[in-house]
């Protein structure tokens, strides 16, 4: 094991959603489209540059379409700034006919309600985590199982916006919302509390470890550990007191918590999970706007994961700079260890495969577009 630098890259579903997931994920495309919160270096802002933009397009009308988007996270994350500047983006290019203002710090409701609020109208749009839903983007989750072997989070991007937009497999869970994008972050790490190093499976048998979901459950059970249910905003204490010796923290959780603070070892690398976040669009305030501004917000995906990488990178330097300088240890896995970590991954993969096939969902084609999705965009999106 050698320390390196830098890393590679509520089930809430309430009335009002109950419809959608009586559907199957074989029905028809939408043409539109853990919060994790991403906190980044001290000035995030500076990374984004909303003018890398063609002229704005001649308006037909001067009527101005507002449209109030809900961030339930602060202002000191690494996807605020990215979502600032698409906000000046879709203003410039429609020349101010689309004024759209990023609410943060949940003002405009509270997480658990952000889905059931943009649907209901309530917000105009907001930005949040995929799996904090369970059960509402379930198809979607897949790409939140363990070591599916993306190279890095751009993949993971391309890849959910492909699969939503290019099958049948994902539109449907998403039909009472326009999706800007569907993105992921930095891969999360595994951190160790404990005053040892852990390099092998027999390391991590008996650790009481923070787990995501159920399939993080069984994953971390194959390795012998016992998986506990921890809120991201209860990390520390759990931690500080003993209950748990770690476990699954995204960047933005490890940074926003201060948890270098009490770690002492991290396990970063390929086999581990991606989070999964979401940007949307209240679906009829979208289909309200007249052709050309639809135009500007569809062509905005592109535009929003494109900033992405450099601010995420910022996190993962500024991360690190912290653990250096509390003297946490981070580390990839040896070849024996990864295939260890690997191999229970794998099998956690079939209990989502039939669990979605019990709900009645092809849970066998979902899995195998998403692993073509990972092997094509990994092509593109290289180590």
């Amino acid at each position: 094991m050698k320390k390196i630098s830098k890393p590679l890259s509520l089930i809430v579903a309430s009335a009002l959603l109950s419809m959608l997931l009586l559907t199957s994920c074989s029905s028809s495309n939408n043409t539109g489209s853990d919060a994790s919160q991403a906190p980044a270096s001290p000035d995030p802002a500076a990374s984004v540059d909303s003018t890398e933009s063609a002229q704005p397009s001649q308006p037909v009308d001067d009527t101005v379409y507002t449209f109030n988007i809900d961030y339930p996270n602060s202002e000191n994350t690494a996807v605020y700034p990215v979502l600032a500047a698409w906000a000046d983006y879709v203003n410039e290019q429609s020349g101010g006919r689309i004024d759209a203002k990023i609410y943060s710090n949940a003002a405009l409701g509270k997480l658990p309600d952000c889905v059931t609020n943009c649907v209901s109208g309530l917000t105009d749009g907001f930005w949040s985590g995929v799996t904090i839903y369970a059960g509402v983007f379930s198809c979607t989750e897949v790409f939140g199982l363990p070591a599916m072997g993306a190279n890095n989070h751009q993949v993971v991007t391309a890849a959910m916006n492909a699969m939503l937009t290019e099958t049948d497999y994902l539109a449907p869970q998403w039909d009472s919302l326009y999706v800007v994008a569907l993105h992921s972050g930095p891969i999360s790490p595994i951190l160790f509390a404990a005053d040892k190093n852990v390099t092998s499976a027999a390391d991590m048998s008996g650790l009481n470890l923070r787990i995501s979901n159920a399939y993080t459950t069984k994953w971390f059970e194959l390795l012998g550990v016992n998986g506990v249910t921890c809120g991201f905003n209860d990390g520390y204490e759990y931690i500080e007191k003993g209950i748990i010796d770690g476990g699954l923290f995204f960047y933005d959780q490890l940074q926003g918590l201060a948890l270098y603070e009490i770690i002492d070892h991290m396990l970063i690398g390929d086999e581990s999970i991606y989070p999964l976040t979401m940007f949307c669009l209240n679906k009829d305030d979208y289909n309200a706007l007249p052709d050309d501004l639809k135009q500007i917000i569809d062509d905005s995906r592109q535009w929003f994961v494109d900033q992405l990488p450099a601010v995420f990178d910022e996190q993962i330097d500024y991360v690190l700079g912290k653990c250096d300088e509390y003297d946490v240890q981070y580390y990839e896995a040896d070849d024996a260890f990864s295939a260890e970590i690997t191999a229970a991954a794998e099998e956690s993969w079939q209990l989502w495969i039939d669990t979605m096939t019990n709900n009645g969902f092809d849970g066998q084609g979902i899995f195998d577009s998403a692993m073509s999705y990972i092997d094509k965009f990994n092509a593109v999106y290289p180590d």
